[in-house]
Parts: C-alpha cells; structure tokens; sequence
C-alpha cells in the first residue's frame, strides 16, 4: 500500500547535521503510518547511528549505503524505491520545524501544481558560519531567487529541496546522471516548467539551513554551483531565469571598468563605491 508522502535523504558523511536532521524527522507531527523515510549515504555506513537518531520513527526508515554514488543517482534511485504520491526531499543540512512535513503536504493539497516548497533560511552555529549564512542571505548572494525570499508567496521558477507530486512529474528519472555536477534543482524544476507544470512557493513554511562551516569550503560550493549553472546553461542554452543574468554582467562589467580604468581613472572610483 502506497504511503502519502516520501522523505528522500542522500548524504556523502554528514555526520552531525544529519543527527539534526534525523532528530527533527523524529519530533515530526505528521502520522507516522502515513509516510516513509528513505536515506541513502554514499560515504561511511551510518545506519545504526541514524536509527538511533530517528528514535520511535526509526520503524519509518528504508535504508541503503552505496559508497561514492553521485547525488543525482542517488536521488533517482530513491524517487524509484519510493511509494509516497508526494516526494519531500531534505537535505542533510536542513533544519526543520516539529509541522513540516504537514505543512508542506497541505500545501500541496490545496495548490495542487507539480513541486511545492518553503524558503530557505542560512543560519550558523560558529561565527565563521554565521558570517556564511549571511552571504547566503544576501539579495546577490546566489542569485536572488525567491525562495530566499521570506515574504514572498506565489509561483516561483525554482525551489530549496521541494515537495514532488508524482501524478504530475515528467517519466523517470527525474534527475540527469549524465551531468551529475549539474544544478539538479534547477534542471528538474526548468522541466517541470517545459512541460506545463507550475512551481508554488510558501515563504511562511521554513526550510532553516546549516551552510559550510568555513569560507574555504563555502567559496568551493560557489565554485561547483558556477560549474552547476553552466552545465545547465549548455544542456539547455539558456538560463533558468532572468535573474541568472544579473551576476554575469555584472561581473564582465566590472572586468570592462578595470580595463578601461587604464585610460579613465576615474572607473576606479565607480568600483569602489
């Protein structure tokens, strides 16, 4: 008998931030006869320590470990194995209120489109963390989608994570392993548009997020989510949104000032502003 929801979980040895994630799945006041927990890690076996986590909602959990499988195998490989006719994803990182699940499934009933979702909300532990968070945060910090946005209701172009209504998605799989370092959000969320589906989002739902714990790590996520939009860009030859434009001009315009700053110094000053 199929269940109403699917949580999906991939993870490459996230160690403590899935214990806070595992934690919050467990404080859930979603049915627990009415949905099941699939977790794939591709790093170090962590069965055992996700049980424990997962406490009395342990019973709702399929598990398999697959060393080193990219994360849109992965992904594909639990949409395939799942049950629910509303797939939640989360991510390791992600922290989530005790109505989360709930939420997001009435949201889904009420709005009845392919992918429903909350926003994300950068948050840190560290200082250093937090400092991150707030880059994230920041209108041009990764492009000023909505779903950054926390007073914004209404469709969107794209979605953190998601919440997938099977009856309306495209033929599996739905993500392409062919381009696993591809930005996979994107790239399902840009067919679902193609196709004719729409993209709900709900700002009052929260998806809190734990991003890279230092500025070492957090410029090389930038790095591969740079590599991420141009895979998509060449898949598709052209961009998710319009607002993917905005960074790169910017970026050739700042170039332009510096070279032309060698015979009209005072470019400079503009760039300093």
């Amino acid at each position: 008998m199929p269940f109403l929801l699917s949580v999906i979980i991939t993870s490459f040895n996230e160690g403590a931030n899935l214990d806070r994630l595992f934690q919050d799945l467990s404080n859930q006041d979603f049915d627990n006869d009415a949905y099941e927990i699939l977790f794939l890690e591709a790093g170090s076996d962590s069965k055992e320590r996700a049980k424990e986590k997962l406490g009395n909602a342990s019973t709702l959990l399929k598990y398999w470990h697959i060393p080193k499988l990219s994360r849109t195998a992965a992904l594909n490989f639990l949409v395939k194995e799942s049950t629910g006719d509303l797939i939640i994803r989360l991510d390791a990182r992600t922290h989530i209120e005790p109505d989360y699940l709930s939420r997001i499934y009435s949201l889904s009933l009420r709005e009845n489109v392919a992918n429903v979702g909350g926003v994300q909300v950068p948050i840190g532990e560290s200082e250093e963390q937090k400092k991150i968070a707030l880059i994230m945060s920041h209108p041009f910090g990764f492009g000023g989608g909505k779903f950054r946005n926390t007073s914004y209701r209404g469709k969107v172009d794209s979605l953190y994570l998601g919440a997938f209504s099977r009856k309306y998605m495209p033929s599996q799989p739905w993500f392409d392993e062919r381009l696993p370092k591809i930005s996979e959000d994107s790239d399902l969320n840009f067919r679902i548009r193609q196709m004719g589906g729409e993209i709900v989002l709900d700002s009052s739902i929260i998806a809190w997020h734990y991003p890279r714990e230092s500025l070492k790590t957090f410029f090389r996520l930038c790095f591969n989510y740079g590599v991420g939009r141009a895979l998509f860009l060449i898949k598709h030859r052209q961009f998710s949104a319009p607002r993917q434009l905005v960074l790169p001009f910017a970026f050739l315009i700042a170039l332009s000032f510096l070279g032309l700053g060698i015979i009209y110094p005072f470019l400079y000053s503009i760039l300093s502003i």
